[in-house]
């Protein structure tokens, strides 16, 4: 959304053509008609950061377009003496906005799922952000999917934990072949972590 730039749909639809896991799509969607492009190329999910904060009925008309389940709120959290605030435009500007205030309202226009990334963690290794993950997972009537700082399998164990956390995004810990899908998989399953 830094850029203003169109989504990608021809990389999309070659992206989803022979993938058959659900596929969730973010960045710069601005509009209901952004939205139904990216739903219409493949994807089944999208995710809004920049243009909820901006326009926040975006998630209603979204939600009740295309289902909440299709609608999931993008936030990028910083820590800010002692709580976290939202940030935008690829965690390069700050909003004011306390994340767990923006939360609840998120949900409350509709927003069926929470992707929550730890700015202060992303790309660090340091493990992700429990603190927050347990306060947001608090007050969360809707999935949370946790990202930002995983780096090895004890990391992925201690997000397990928080019972109410039901995803784990990972990036560079799978990119850089630290971990294997499969070694995470069977970690997975030898602990019982669904």
């Amino acid at each position: 959304s830094l850029y203003g730039r169109n989504h990608l749909s021809d990389l999309i639809i070659s992206s989803t053509k022979n993938i058959f896991v659900p596929i969730t799509v973010g960045g710069g969607i601005r509009n209901i008609e952004d939205a139904y492009e990216i739903l219409r190329s493949g994807a089944d999910k999208v995710a809004i950061n920049t243009h909820a904060v901006k326009k926040p009925k975006l998630i209603t008309e979204i939600a009740d377009t295309f289902g909440s389940q299709c609608m999931v709120l993008s936030i990028e959290a910083k820590q800010n003496n002692g709580s976290w605030e939202v940030l935008v435009q690829g965690g390069r500007e700050r909003t004011g906005i306390d994340v767990i205030d923006w939360i609840k309202s998120g949900i409350d226009l509709g927003a069926g799922e929470i992707l929550l990334t730890s700015i202060d963690r992303e790309g660090t290794g340091k493990g992700f952000d429990t603190k927050l993950l347990k306060k947001i997972s608090e007050i969360s009537s809707v999935p949370v999917i946790a990202s930002g700082g995983m780096n090895n399998i004890e990391h992925f164990a201690e997000v397990a934990k928080i019972n109410t956390i039901d995803a784990i995004a990972m990036a560079k810990v799978l990119h850089f072949n630290q971990l294997k899908i499969s070694e995470i998989k069977n970690f997975a399953i030898e602990n019982n972590i669904e």
